[in-house]
């Protein structure tokens, strides 16, 4: 549309000004390749969480097929849960984070983000942490609330890149490598639901619709 009125504006003037409207269009097209691959940070962080809330989802769907249940996207006030998993060993309310930076153990037996292009380039992934310790309490409230069930929720960083040893457990939060996240899932000790349908019952209504 842009285009169309700069070219309608251009035949006003005399003499052929059919080089300016090619300019114009050439510098649109231009910048719409630009920002598709260069998008604003914001949406550039919602593409890389949504690429791993997809993955993700896929590495859970084996655990549905043995019965446990996955829910995707539930609301948590003006956020959401990325993903909440019920099974036999308990409740696990999921952060799906998909990066370019590896997850090294330090000395202090902590982990450190290092980005895999540039080794100086480290992030911090205390923050992390504890946003996923808020989201499992959040969680658990969130059930209580509905179900008057108080229980324990399990928080896990499903990191997409490389972590040390395929990941550990920091300050009671899982961070596990997104590709061995059903097996740590299986193995993880835990105790069953009470009420186990009246919980699932309660979280489905919380549901984002589409």
């Amino acid at each position: 549309m842009f285009w169309l009125i700069f070219w309608a504006l251009m035949r006003l003037y005399p003499g052929d000004q059919s080089w300016s409207t090619s300019a114009v269009a050439g510098g649109l097209v231009a910048t719409i390749l630009v920002m598709r691959q260069s998008p604003p940070v914001a949406i550039a962080n919602w593409q890389a969480g949504a690429y791993g809330e997809e993955e993700t989802a896929k590495v859970l769907r084996p655990l549905e097929r043995d019965g446990w249940i996955v829910l995707h996207d539930l609301v948590n006030g003006s956020g959401n849960f990325d993903h909440v998993v019920l099974g036999p060993n308990g409740v696990f309310c999921l952060n799906s984070k998909w990066s370019s930076y590896r997850l090294e153990e330090t000395d202090a037996g902590r982990l450190i983000g290092r980005h895999e292009y540039d080794e100086d380039v480290t992030l911090d992934v205390e923050h992390t942490l504890r946003r996923a310790r808020a989201e499992a309490s959040a969680l658990s409230r969130q059930v209580q609330a509905r179900c008057g069930q108080k229980l324990w929720v399990q928080p896990v960083i499903v990191w997409w890149g490389p972590v040390a040893n395929g990941g550990k457990l920091l300050d009671g939060v899982g961070v596990v490598q997104g590709k061995y996240l059903a097996d740590r899932l299986r193995t993880q000790r835990g105790q069953p639901i009470r009420n186990y349908e009246a919980v699932v019952a309660g979280l489905r209504p919380g549901r984002h619709k589409r």
